[in-house]
């Protein structure tokens, strides 16, 4: 009884510990949902702040458009409003959506904080793209504003420009006369018409800068302003026409020493096509080398007229067409030594197959038909001698392996059919197993094999048990070892 009442008061003391403990973690827990709880609503009362605010900034945007509207109408004509009207017709749609969100979330009917949260963001959205799309536009009819009101001043500038490019004139013109002198009318053909190119450009600029001044009294300022920008276009072409004479005799002479250098290229890499056997030259190859000579005979001597570019371009592409031939008979080599290489392995795959079909024909009572392809093959084989085609030889080859594989099948299936027996003493059986202690062909497209190879035929009845079975009972009959066996029954059961 003394050790009763202490270990009750112990047990006591730690109930009201957990008890306690317990009521301080429920009231931190009741605490941090309550924080919580009023931070999410805290956000939320932010949300629809920002929703409130941006439905007024965006309804006050749209009435100012309206106002902007009908000021770039009076201005620039009804024709040049057509995307403004239909912007604004655009943002009061999506005012009225963010409207009628706004109307849900103020109805008697209770929302959850998910829905608030949702279509107080979706107002906001909507409010963003619809001033979005204004704005491009008011800004748009600013500048078109700007650009009139400036209109005069860029026409005085469009006159000046055509004035200054008018005097530069000359010196295209000088210049092509003494390039005319060293290039030919055909390397000359590319800028020889600029200069009277540029003069009819500027030509048309002038009148631009009329129409642009007739337009702007009349009060027309957009078609002022496209006048204008319509001339500067043509002062721009016909600087960049002149710029082209003077900068063609830096190509010419560019064009000149990469020529030098291709024909050097050229002729060392004539002198190896020519190096390749004629045989091998024939057809592609000697059409190249005939283009290339052509081309360089055609370039010429430094003391006549010259078209540098014309002449580096036909031999580049003629020199081009030399390498592209030369690759393909390298390729064509390479070919004919991946050829000669896969042929010795097919002339031992086929030399291979041929002395396993004649062993296992020396050893059953093989048909017509399996003789006639063990005959095949061994011609086939035979003639390889005389193939100087290493392509066509790799197909005999392949032939004669495949004609021998079916020679061997078709022995083999007679065997088992009855005709002449299929087995032999001391366990030499022809399916996969050992062959007189060897396998003749222990790989895919024997048979009895691995599988069927590229070359085999499909093995019939060659893989069963049965078919083992009949090898066996050959062998045991030959042998002689069938008397005294009695009832032989349930050796079939061996092979279920």
């Amino acid at each position: 009884m003394e050790l009763v009442i202490p270990i009750l008061v112990s047990v006591g003391i730690v109930v009201a510990g957990v008890g306690v403990l317990i009521g301080v973690l429920r009231s931190r827990a009741s605490k941090q949902t309550a924080v919580l709880a009023s931070q999410a609503q805290a956000e939320l009362a932010q949300l629809e702040q920002t929703a409130g605010s941006a439905l007024v900034r965006t309804d006050e945007k749209i009435r100012l458009a309206a106002d902007e509207l009908g000021f770039a109408a009076a201005e620039f004509g009804e024709t040049a409003i057509g995307e403004f009207t239909a912007a604004i017709g655009r943002a009061r749609q999506r005012l009225a959506e963010a409207f009628q969100l706004n109307q849900l979330l103020a109805d008697h009917i209770p929302d959850t904080d998910e829905q608030r949260r949702d279509w107080n963001q979706r107002i906001i959205a909507l409010c963003e793209s619809a001033d979005a799309s204004l704005g491009e536009q008011v800004s748009a009819f600013a500048a078109r504003r700007a650009a009139a009101r400036a209109t005069p001043a860029a026409i005085e500038r469009l006159v000046g420009s055509v004035a200054l490019v008018r005097s530069s004139l000359a010196g295209p013109s000088e210049t092509l006369q003494r390039l005319a002198e060293r290039y030919t009318d055909a390397a000359l053909a590319p800028v020889a018409g600029n200069p009277a190119q540029a003069a009819r450009l500027l030509d048309f600029a002038g009148r631009s800068a009329e129409v642009a001044r007739s337009r702007l009294a009349a009060g027309r300022e957009d078609e002022a302003e496209a006048a204008v920008r319509a001339g500067d276009e043509s002062v721009h072409r016909a600087s960049a026409l002149l710029a082209n004479v003077e900068s063609f005799e830096v190509e010419a002479l560019r064009a000149e020493s990469t020529l030098a250098a291709m024909i050097a290229e050229s002729h060392a890499e004539l002198a190896v096509a020519r190096a390749i056997p004629a045989a091998e030259r024939q057809g592609r190859l000697d059409d190249a080398i005939a283009a290339l000579e052509a081309s360089l005979a055609a370039v010429p001597v430094s003391a006549d007229r010259t078209d540098p570019i014309g002449a580096l371009t036909s031999v580049r592409q003629t020199n081009t067409a030399l390498d592209d031939a030369v690759a393909e008979r390298a390729d064509r080599a390479e070919r004919q030594t991946r050829l000669r290489t896969q042929l010795v392995t097919a002339i031992d795959d086929a030399e291979l197959q041929i002395t396993a079909a004649r062993d296992v024909l020396a050893r059953t009572s093989a048909g017509p038909d399996a003789r006639t392809r063990l005959a095949a093959a061994e011609h086939e084989l035979a003639d390889l001698t005389t193939e100087t085609d290493p392509e066509r030889a790799l197909g005999r080859a392949r032939r004669a392996a495949a004609l021998a594989n079916e020679a061997a099948l078709l022995a083999h299936q007679a065997a088992q059919s009855g005709y002449g027996g299929y087995g032999y003493p001391g366990g030499q059986q022809y399916g996969g197993q050992q062959y007189g202690g060897r396998q003749p062909y222990p790989g895919p497209g024997y048979p009895g094999g691995s599988g069927q190879g590229p070359y085999s035929r499909p093995r019939g009845r060659g893989g069963d048990g049965m078919g083992v079975l009949g090898g066996v009972l050959g062998g045991l009959a030959i042998g002689g070892m069938l008397d005294g066996l009695g009832d032989l029954g349930d050796f079939g059961d061996f092979f279920d």
